[in-house]
């Protein structure tokens, strides 16, 4: 766990240590945010990298705030910078920032940490418990050994892509030209015995399912 203290409201940039290439499993617990959102949105990049992530922090109950870093920013041995921000409809604020320095190291070899991006970890949990989907009358399902699973998705007439996020409890989706989350399933709905599972794939912004013969 890295952790990073706020001590004012005047201090908006902070550098923290602690980060070696390779770690995993790894956590940002950030104190002396006074905010009233109980999840704020989090930018993590490498620093003079291509990798770009958007995060939820979950607030905790000593006040602080819980960053979960994905594996793989800690393998290319970059520098990884957080920015805590919020939005609305109107505008987007960056309200601190904490440059996370990496040590660098050579892979271990009983490293056991995944080379998954956060959107492919949520394919990863989908595909877990969800054996097919099904498509009628412009509606969306998951389905688990022939029963509905989560909710449906309205699909709309025009075309319109979706994104769809881990927030620690459930996998909620909207439409990226909207700031309205919706509930897609719970995290603990996935997790149970596994019928056959599709491989998720994504090709020119479309994601499809697909099953073996």
């Amino acid at each position: 766990m890295i952790i990073a203290r706020f001590c004012s409201d005047g201090q908006y940039y902070k550098t923290v240590y602690g980060l070696a290439q390779w770690d995993y499993g790894q956590t940002l617990q950030v104190y002396g945010l006074h905010l009233s959102l109980t999840r704020g949105e989090v930018h993590l990049t490498e620093e003079f990298g291509s990798l770009a992530f958007t995060v939820r922090g979950i607030r905790q109950k000593d006040g602080s705030i819980a960053i979960e870093i994905p594996d793989i920013l800690l393998q290319s041995g970059k520098n990884i910078v957080a920015y805590i921000y919020v939005c609305d409809d109107g505008h987007g604020e960056t309200l601190r920032t904490i440059l996370m320095p990496v040590k660098k190291r050579a892979k271990p070899e009983n490293y056991i940490g995944t080379g998954l991006t956060p959107m492919q970890e949520i394919f990863r949990e989908l595909s877990s418990r969800a054996d097919d989907m099904t498509l009628q009358d412009g509606v969306l399902q998951l389905m688990s050994e022939g029963q509905p699973i989560g909710t449906r998705i309205r699909l709309p007439v025009q075309e319109r892509e979706i994104e769809l996020k881990n927030d620690g409890t459930d996998i909620k989706w909207r439409y990226t030209d909207s700031n309205d989350w919706h509930m897609l399933i719970a995290l603990d709905t996935l997790r149970g015995p596994a019928g056959e599972a599709p491989e998720f794939e994504i090709r020119d912004g479309h994601l499809y399912a697909i099953y073996q013969k």
